[in-house]
């Protein structure tokens, strides 16, 4: 059963349920795990590094792989790349600009900022140097399923050395209290409706784009790196607006990174072993490393001056996202010219 019809109106009040049904299901999938994760004990801090990031990753990882296993690879190329791009370069830009001056700790740069750029040039370097089957059969690039293992791998020591780093008071343990069947099966529930809702979320959204690519005439790398990229980007501008209001700059900033870091070896990792995720425009290529630059610019922000990024670098970031969607949808703007 594909979910759209030859209603353009239609088409597009899918695609908005199916959006809402991604961002609700991942937050209530979100919530579930944590209250699970404190029932078997699992520490709030722990949770807090781990679960935020991935959780706000899930959008873009529920309709990355059902793109996979629809055949749909620039889909996934696309969606991956473009939320990175955008949670650097528009949510972060615009929570920069908002606040003025927005700090971050040493570590945050020194250790989570500098593996995000050396994942970007890792990610680079497979796209570039690997040969994968393309839509028509003929080679392109891409990442193989080794390279997807060999993401997955590394987000797993990635994990582990979270685990192993932190250390957490003792007033921050979880409570030894009694776990109640019904706080459990309550749990449980949630975590089932949260994936129910991130299958269907996901189906609506990848069935109405690539119906719109080929009814328009747009290439569906372009769609998913813009339109469908911001839409899944939305928890990770929640995630930081709020933590902008309550002064937790870390969080802020953090969570974009972290988020970035996972959209990788989560998302192409695990769609990589499901099917080679061939690139077949020249778009997804400069996509790619306009990911890159995104990311170099951030580095070379944070190491400035002050541990803090300021107003003026807001701006540049929201430049940059500006020039990325020109570059992406000027062969739509040209139509119009």
């Amino acid at each position: 059963m594909e979910f759209h019809c030859d209603n353009l109106l239609l088409n597009l009040l899918i695609f908005i349920a199916g959006l809402c049904f991604l961002i609700k299901g991942s937050g209530l999938f979100v919530d579930s795990a944590a209250a699970l994760a404190r029932i078997w004990k699992v520490s709030e801090l722990v949770i807090g590094l781990t679960l935020v990031s991935i959780g706000t990753s899930l959008p873009e990882f529920a309709s990355s792989f059902y793109a996979a296993c629809a055949g749909e690879t620039d889909f996934i190329i696309g969606n991956v790349v473009g939320s990175n791009a955008t949670n650097i370069t528009l949510i972060l830009g615009a929570g920069v600009l908002c606040t003025g001056t927005l700090t971050f700790s040493p570590q945050l740069f020194s250790r989570d900022a500098i593996l995000m750029l050396g994942v970007f040039v890792v990610t680079n370097l497979m796209v570039f140097a690997t040969d994968v089957q393309g839509r028509d059969g003929a080679p392109v690039h891409g990442i193989n399923i080794w390279s997807g293992i060999l993401l997955l791998l590394m987000g797993i020591g990635y994990c582990f050395y979270l685990f192993r780093t932190t250390s957490e008071k003792p007033s921050e343990a979880p409570s030894a209290r009694e776990v109640h069947p019904e706080s459990f099966l309550h749990a449980f529930a949630g975590l089932s409706v949260g994936l129910i809702m991130l299958i269907a979320g996901s189906k609506a959204l990848v069935d109405t784009v690539v119906w719109g690519a080929e009814r328009f005439g747009i290439d569906t790398m372009v769609i998913s790196a813009t339109v469908v990229a911001f839409g899944t980007s939305v928890p990770e501008l929640a995630v930081t607006l709020a933590g902008i209001f309550k002064k937790q700059h870390d969080i802020a900033i953090g969570n974009i990174i972290g988020s970035c870091i996972f959209n990788i070896f989560l998302i192409l990792g695990v769609c990589a072993l499901v099917t080679p995720l061939g690139i077949n425009s020249a778009s997804g290529i400069i996509n790619v490393a306009m990911m890159l630059g995104a990311g170099i610019f951030l580095i070379l922000f944070m190491s400035m001056e002050k541990n803090a990024l300021f107003r003026w670098q807001g701006v540049v970031f929201l430049l940059l996202y500006g020039g990325f969607l020109i570059y992406n949808f000027k062969d739509v703007i040209s139509r119009f010219l």
